[in-house]
């Protein structure tokens, strides 16, 4: 397959200042160069600067030298993590002309003493601390865009706050049978159970400031999938035509109407993230005033499509994130690791877009989300689904490599599924439980209440990190998974697959971290948190050339790494030819005693033709459970062969380790 990726130009502004260090002879022959900016806007009461990079072939120290409001910061000298002290105050400046811009003199240090400056200065931008007047759940800028009174907090003067009203012109209609919104113990589709009033998403705090407005520069929301309805009542004034896709075409992603009716998954995935609020319409996404670039590419799946669209397609450098509400089958092309790997380092000007995906829907038949070889890799958040009783679906597959859990319903017939949009005219508001997806006051079937699956549960992960980047820009794509792996709600307490880990976090193959909690991202990321130091990999490798006993024995393999970094992702490639590998049960053990299951036996792998003796010439598993361990130490593979008659040799094992 041909594969042409095309690389962005990023440009840096430096300032150098050599210093002469030292010594009279140096074995390096470059100063440190700076390739972090050198003025910065930073939002009242964050502490969080910047990361300060400085760049030769040798390791680079930092210190703070001067500058006139150099008491008001503090700087890792390992990291660069530039933070204030006190968190600013826009009303009341502390910088030495107090004008709001703070200045501090940078050294960047080398092995040999060779040293360069920066002056980095600091510009303090005012935040709206009481962004929702009259605290009816909807921020004041869009009360003001829609024409709405944002003193009144019950402008139809029924009684409820007018960012919960079904009724009238500004009323999402059928908002109350959202539960993953706003669970209120009622019953949402036709199967009659009701859902746990707050068992949701926990959102309605976060809307008195932040729907994906971002005042007026709206938060941009690609979703790759088989078209998306562009004329759809709720979803149109928030569709952004200039950067959706047709094929390979920019225009209308509207899906292609066939026969089958296998046309509408694109549409049900957008509007769980941005279907519009406030419009006297049916439902409301989670962030319901972000935009929507939409992309039928799962409908003409070439290469040069799906590298327009995830990487250098128009205006590719401001879309958010990425929803891929699918599955990448049993693969080991590089393809779509290859465009992420230049779409995480390039897009939002080098923070790097986020991709998320489903871990799939295969449990049932002894799936897991780790043979998904693009789940493998750090550059995807793989997302689980929830139950409305917060446990894991039945079908939703298990997987070490899972990061979060979103909301998806079980089946339609025996919970409350998804309240979304569909494309218009092709629901059902009649018959019985088999064949009626929406209620009868939905007169013209533009909505459907019978979404599920993991591709349900995607978007709703995806409508949170848009909420979460509208609150905190600056965060790149691996700040945005830790934050989500920090703050995740530990759900289904007794089950049996959480792991606390050594640096404290919960972990488990059905959850992943938990449920997303937006709220304290938000929090986080808007006061006390430093963006992630510069990325850092570790890799050993070992060759065992040991056969695999067929008898349920445990066998060890132990991997050596002797430098130590704080663990982000762990991936594990296992070369062994047994001509049936899904009989292994695979575990990973940390230096510091965290066990998790990469792989259990009897996985579909086995059931699809050319794939039984998947592990032959190496197989890439990845995990997120050792998040914050230490490297450094002995790292224990454990393979067990648990079912006749095939047998197999381990020829080696290669782990490779991401962090900082």
């Amino acid at each position: 397959m041909n594969r042409l990726f095309k690389i962005l130009p990023v440009l840096f502004s430096i300032l150098l200042v050599g210093c002469g260090g030292g010594g009279g002879t140096s074995s390096s022959p470059t100063l440190p160069r700076f390739t972090s900016d050198s003025t910065v806007l930073v939002p009242e009461n964050r502490l969080f600067v910047i990361i300060i990079e400085a760049y030769n072939q040798n390791t680079v120290t930092y210190s703070i030298s001067g500058g006139e409001d150099s008491t008001k910061f503090s700087l890792d000298t390992h990291t660069g993590s530039l933070s204030f002290i006190n968190p600013p105050d826009f009303e009341n400046p502390e910088d030495n002309d107090t004008n709001n811009i703070y200045e501090v003199l940078v050294t960047a240090t080398d092995t040999y003493e060779n040293q360069s400056q920066q002056t980095i200065t600091v510009t303090i931008t005012d935040v709206n601390e009481n962004p929702d007047s009259d605290n009816d759940f909807i921020p004041d800028d869009i009360e003001m865009h829609l024409g709405m009174d944002h003193n009144n907090s019950d402008q139809n003067e029924n009684g409820i706050e007018d960012g919960l009203d079904t009724e009238e012109a500004f009323g999402d209609t059928f908002f109350d049978k959202q539960w993953h919104i706003r669970s209120l113990g009622e019953i949402t589709n036709e199967s009659g159970i009701e859902t746990i009033a707050g068992n949701d998403l926990a959102l309605l705090e976060v809307y008195h400031r932040y729907m994906g407005y971002n005042q007026g520069e709206n938060i941009i929301v690609q979703v790759v999938d088989d078209g998306v309805d562009a004329d759809h009542e709720d979803l149109e004034a928030n569709m952004d035509l200039s950067r959706s896709y047709n094929g390979e075409n920019v225009g209308d992603p509207s899906a292609t109407v066939t026969d089958d009716g296998d046309y509408t998954h694109g549409t049900m995935v957008a509007g769980i993230i941005a279907a519009r609020a406030f419009n006297g319409k049916g439902v409301r996404g989670i962030a319901p005033f972000a935009k929507i670039a939409g992309s039928d590419w799962l409908e003409n799946q070439r290469a040069a499509i799906l590298e327009k669209v995830w990487l250098t397609g128009e205006g590719a450098n401001e879309i958010a994130l990425t929803n891929n509400s699918w599955g990448s089958e049993f693969d080991t092309d590089t393809l779509y690791e290859d465009i992420m790997a230049l779409g995480t380092s390039q897009l939002r000007d080098g923070k790097g877009r986020i991709y998320l995906f489903p871990a799939g829907n295969n449990r049932e038949s002894g799936g897991n989300a780790n043979l998904q070889y693009l789940l493998s890799s750090r550059y995807c958040i793989a997302v689980t689904g929830l139950k409305h009783d917060n446990t894991h679906a039945d079908y939703s597959s298990p997987g070490s490599n899972i990061l979060v859990s979103g909301y998806s319903g079980n089946y339609y017939q025996d919970s409350p599924t998804i309240g979304t949009t569909t494309v218009m005219g092709t629901s059902s508001n009649s018959g019985n439980i088999d064949t009626m997806t929406t209620w009868s006051e939905d007169t013209s079937e533009n909505y459907t209440f019978a979404m599920n699956g993991t591709s349900a549960a995607t978007p709703t992960i995806s409508g949170v990190v848009a909420l979460v980047l509208e609150a905190c820009p600056d965060l790149t794509w691996r700040d945005v998974k830790y934050l989500i792996a920090a703050h995740a709600q530990k759900i289904d307490s007794a089950n049996r697959s959480w792991v606390q880990n050594a640096a404290g976090h919960w972990h488990s193959i059905d959850y992943g971290f938990g449920l997303i909690n937006a709220q304290g991202m938000i929090n986080t990321c808007t006061s006390t948190y430093s963006n992630l130091p510069q990325e850092r990999s570790l890799s050993a490798a070992k060759t065992f050339n040991t056969p695999i006993a067929d008898n349920k024995t445990t066998q060890t393999f132990d991997i050596t790494i002797n430098d130590d970094i704080k663990v982000e992702w762990v991936e594990v490639t296992i070369d062994n030819n047994s001509s049936y590998a899904s009989d292994y049960r695979v575990e990973l053990i940390s230096p510091s005693g965290t066990k998790t299951t990469l792989i259990q036996e009897d996985s579909i792998a086995s059931t699809i033709d050319g794939h039984e003796n998947w592990m032959d010439g190496g197989f890439r598993l990845g995990s997120a459970a050792f998040l914050g361990e230490s490297t450094s130490g002995t790292w224990r593979v454990e393979m067990k062969d648990m079912l006749p008659p095939d047998s197999g040799t381990l020829k080696n094992i290669k782990i490779k380790i991401y962090g900082h």
